[in-house]
């Protein structure tokens, strides 16, 4: 049983569960979403009927990461105060990436801190392009 983004339970069939499983532990070990079909798949009987194809591996790992923002943005909703903490920083490809955190307090009123989101700046790294792509996340 799962907890739909109603609150209501509703149940995942056995093939379902075990392929959002094998997802998760793919994006976990960051390989290609083929290695599923080419490791996985063949090394036993058991597992010839759960989908395990790119495209479903993506849509699951896609799907769980939906509902991480989800949740970590109802958590947010909850919080009485938050705090945003941009950071800017460019790689060895010279690709300048914007990271966002944010700070709030949690169920135990402690204070939780999370990657809020991670986005590519295409243009400058200035002050007023940083708020735009912050403005166009919420």
């Amino acid at each position: 049983m799962k907890l739909g983004p109603s609150g209501a339970s509703y149940a995942l069939s056995e093939k379902t569960s075990v392929s959002f499983e094998i997802s998760k532990l793919i994006a976990k070990s960051k390989k290609a979403h083929t290695i599923a079909e080419s490791l996985i798949k063949p090394s036993t009987k058991k597992i010839q009927d759960i989908p395990l194809f790119q495209r479903h591996v993506k849509l699951c790992i896609q799907n769980m990461s939906n509902d991480i923002e989800k949740q970590v943005i109802d958590k947010i909703k909850c919080s009485p105060y938050f705090a945003l903490q941009c950071d800017e920083s460019t790689d060895v490809s010279q690709c300048c990436q914007l990271l966002v955190f944010i700070r709030f307090f949690n169920d135990n009123q402690t204070f939780q801190e999370e990657l809020l989101f991670s986005q590519e700046l295409e243009t400058t790294f200035q002050g007023a392009d940083v708020m735009n792509v912050i403005n166009q996340y919420f």
